[in-house]
């Protein structure tokens, strides 16, 4: 099984897919790419750290000092939903993001349905789902983003983040297919980035 990272290419090109289809169920369709809406969409909720009882912020902050996703019980209706934390205290906003975008790829990606185990399997995949969300390199590609700052203005990326997505377009467009992938024309015909 080939190989380019810490997953297999079949798993890449899977989740790239997932992130495809999140973005037509939430009809996501501009840049940069809204977590808070995606999330609201699909149900999930979302809750600062800023917004915890003293005791609530103490564990989660146990828990991660960025964020974290688990399913709890709605007190009012007794039906389990998905609850994204995420740390606002000293996070700025495009940190956030991508703690929040890592968070949905957890719950999206059925991660909380599997047994433990496989945890450093899905953080990468969890990782892998926040960068193709954040800045997919169909989108960067067709923003014309010639460099790091670009995807920082355009994409609402950290700088740490825009550097490392740019690197991630470069070899995407120097090394990738000559074409676009099916499920990439479908991303670009989503973001109103190709005729339909």
């Amino acid at each position: 099984m080939a190989r380019r990272g810490k997953l297999s290419d079949a798993r890449y090109e899977e989740i790239k897919q997932e992130v495809l289809y999140m973005f037509e169920e939430t009809e996501t369709d501009t840049f940069p790419i809204d977590c808070f809406e995606i999330a609201r969409k699909l149900h999930y909720i979302l809750r600062s750290y800023s917004s915890l009882e003293l005791e609530e912020l103490l564990d989660a902050m146990g828990i991660s000092d960025e964020g974290f996703s688990r399913v709890e019980k709605d007190p009012a209706t007794g039906m389990n939903r998905y609850v994204i934390y995420y740390n606002d205290i000293g996070h700025g906003i495009r940190n956030i993001r991508w703690t929040i975008f890592h968070e949905i790829g957890h719950i999206f990606l059925g991660h909380h349905d599997n047994l433990p185990g496989n945890e450093q399997q899905e953080e990468d995949e969890a990782n892998f789902f926040a960068k193709y969300a954040m800045c997919p390199p169909p989108l960067l590609h067709a923003a014309e983003c010639k460099c790091p700052q670009d995807v920082y203005d355009k994409f609402g990326a950290s700088n740490q983040f825009a550097d490392y997505a740019f690197q991630y377009f470069r070899t995407w467009f120097y090394y990738g297919p000559p074409r676009y992938l099916p499920y990439e024309i479908q991303l670009l015909k989503l973001f109103h980035l190709l005729a339909a």
